[in-house]
Order: C-alpha cells, then sequence, then structure tokens
C-alpha cells in the first residue's frame, strides 16, 4: 500500500513538472520572434529525460546584428515573458562585460538556453560568425 502512494505522488509531482515545462515551452515560442528580430537563429534544440525534463536551444547570431541599446526596449516591451526578458538580460550583460574586456574580435555570439527547472541563460561570444540569416522587424 505504501508502495502504490509512493508511486501515486510520483506520478502526480511529473504531471506537475510536464505541465511547467510545457508553460516554459510556450514562453519560449513567443520569445522566438523578437530573438529573430535581434538576428538570432536556432542552432540546435536538445531534450534531456529525468526527473526533471529539459529542453535546451542554442541560437547563434552575428554580433554585427546585435543592437545592445535595443535590449532594454525588448525587455520592456516583453517584461510579461520571463524567458525572454532573462536571455536580453543575460546578452545585455554579455556585451557590457564584452565592452570591457577590450577589442576582442568576436564575430558571432550564441545565446544557450534551458528550459527546466530552474531555467538557464548562458551567453558566449565566438569567433566566427553564423550563415547569415534574414532578420525580421519588431
Amino acid at each position: 500500500m505504501a508502495f502504490k502512494d509512493l508511486m501515486d505522488k510520483a506520478k502526480d509531482a511529473a504531471s506537475g513538472v510536464t505541465d511547467a515545462a510545457g508553460k516554459l515551452v510556450d514562453e519560449f515560442n513567443q520569445a522566438l520572434p523578437t530573438m529573430r528580430a535581434l538576428g538570432f537563429t536556432i542552432k540546435d534544440l536538445r531534450i534531456g529525460s529525468g526527473l526533471t525534463p529539459q529542453i535546451g536551444a542554442t541560437l547563434v547570431a552575428s554580433t554585427d546584428t546585435i543592437e545592445v541599446a535595443k535590449i532594454k526596449t525588448l525587455m520592456d516591451q516583453h517584461a510579461e515573458n520571463k524567458i525572454l526578458v532573462n536571455a536580453l538580460k543575460a546578452l545585455e550583460l554579455a556585451f557590457h562585460v564584452k565592452q570591457q574586456v577590450g577589442n576582442i574580435p568576436f564575430k558571432g555570439v550564441e545565446l544557450d538556453v534551458t528550459l527546466g527547472l530552474p531555467p538557464h541563460v548562458g551567453v558566449a561570444f565566438i569567433s566566427t560568425a553564423p550563415a547569415a540569416a534574414p532578420v525580421a522587424a519588431v
């Protein structure tokens, strides 16, 4: 009887985690048009399964397409989308740090987004520019 109760609790917890992951995916999908407007394209998509599911994506852009001054405006316009705001904050911070480091000739930027509990955003500057992609207006 105790094992069955434990299994029922585990199923309930898994259902809650799945619902939360679904909401994160919805926010990520809503963030994509804004990220595309900054010049980002999706480089890869990763799915992980375990106690908590994880979905990850790497977005890439040329450093020439990123308008740092526009990032704050986009954060204000999309304040309800936590995934987008976190990605934009990480991007803004990375560009400020890059300015302080000096004139290193990075041509591209990668944004690594992991949707899980907790969500995570990482930014890396890369020496090669990604393939050109059309930029949509925001």
